[in-house]
């Protein structure tokens, strides 16, 4: 199960979450907020803005993958791109930082999409719940491991201090760029006759206006293209304001936070192979459907009382449920999908995510400054209930 191929796709998602974690969870809206002078809705619009416009870039970019036959050339650029404006976020003011910011959410989600269709090179239809899961735990193991490196850093700057929260953004960078090497050195792609670069645009184009046409034919697929919208929209929420939450609603310091994230972030494994396995046996479908509900209730459970015992609760199941809906999403769009149209549809993928993906974080930051996180916790709930719901209408 676990080979070379295997190995080396799953440790880019150990490397990638790095990102994840540190900079959109935390380090990006604490250096907003904190010591920029900024606040949760330039946070929420800026996250916002850029999951939009990689949504107008990604099914371009999969329709061009699709039609030149290759993979790795696009997620070695975004992921080099991802990196440097990372790191440049750290020598930043409010203005550039929220600019580099928006870059590098913009290309870290770009390379995801390319990332998530490798799935179906790596291995066979039997296994691809289970690898999916395994990739995701990976992912998570690397949310512990980068929480660590943090924490050795930050306990000789300061875990409250300027200094300590810059040096995170250079120190997120080399670890994403580390652990991505084994994915650019082992992922081999298969010698087939190529179409120049000219005529690979062109075609990327043809094929994604031809896609868009045949909405009809692919019913099912944009059913549930709108389903992840929706859900994803919510997850993104979450985890662009899960610091700030406890931080302004439960005073968490940063360095009272770590523990919670990494408790998450175990439980996360946990939930990414119990689902992954769930998905193999029982179908991608229910494994979603399932998770989906307990969101709700855990959502539910932080808006009727927040304290420190439900955000506990509801961090480690929702750590859980994060796995398992990120390795059940996989696998379904791979089961309903035409083959050959995988990249693209991936890629819209990406851009039904990434245009919801400006509501939730706009609408919740506006909430939050207009009235209460309370209030904002409201919207997210209605959009994880609307979410399950359209999911139950998908043929799988």
């Amino acid at each position: 199960m676990l080979t070379k191929k295997v190995f080396s796709w799953a440790t880019y998602d150990l490397a990638n979450t790095s990102f994840s974690a540190l900079i959109v969870t935390v380090f990006f809206p604490l250096i907003i907020k904190e010591f920029l002078g900024g606040n949760e809705f330039q946070i929420g619009l800026v996250m916002g803005l850029s999951l939009f416009l990689s949504a107008l870039l990604v099914p371009l970019l999969g329709g061009l993958s699709d039609a030149l036959k290759v993979k790795k050339p696009f997620i070695v650029i975004f992921t080099l791109f991802t990196i440097i404006a990372t790191i440049l976020i750290a020598y930043s003011n409010l203005w550039f930082a929220l600019l580099f910011g928006l870059l590098a959410n913009l290309f870290y989600h770009a390379s995801l999409d390319i990332y998530d269709s490798m799935l179906d090179d790596i291995t066979d239809k039997k296994h691809l719940g289970k690898v999916s899961g395994i990739g995701t735990a990976f992912g998570y193991v690397g949310t512990i491991l980068s929480l660590l490196l943090a924490a050795y850093f930050l306990n000789n700057f300061g875990w409250e201090t300027e200094i300590g929260t810059r040096i995170m953004f250079p120190l997120a960078g080399i670890f994403f760029f580390i652990f991505a090497i084994p994915l650019f050195l082992n992922y081999k792609e298969e010698h087939k006759k190529r179409m120049s670069l000219g005529k690979g645009i062109k075609k990327s184009f043809k094929e994604v206006r031809k896609t868009i046409k045949g909405i009809r034919k692919y019913k099912n697929v944009w059913l549930f293209l709108l389903a992840s919208l929706i859900y994803v929209d919510s997850l993104n929420t979450v985890i662009i304001f899960l610091f700030l939450f406890g931080k302004e609603t439960l005073g968490l310091t940063v360095k009272a936070f770590f523990p919670i994230f990494g408790i998450m972030a175990l439980a996360a494994i946990v939930g990414s192979l119990v689902f992954g396995w769930l998905s193999d046996h029982v179908g991608p479908k229910k494994s979603l459907v399932s998770a989906l509900i307990i969101w709700v209730f855990v959502i539910l459970l932080v808006i009727i009382k927040t304290n420190y015992v439900t955000y506990l609760l509801a961090g480690i199941i929702g750590g859980a449920l994060l796995g398992a809906i990120w390795t059940t999403t996989r696998p379904l769009l791979i089961k309903i999908a035409p083959k050959h149209k995988l990249t693209e549809l991936f890629g819209f993928q990406g851009l039904t995510e990434k245009l919801g993906g400006i509501i939730g974080p706009v609408v919740f930051g506006a909430l939050v400054v207009a009235f209460s996180y309370t209030a904002a916790l409201i919207s997210v709930l209605v959009m994880f209930v609307i979410g399950l719901a359209v999911l139950l209408k998908v043929d799988a």
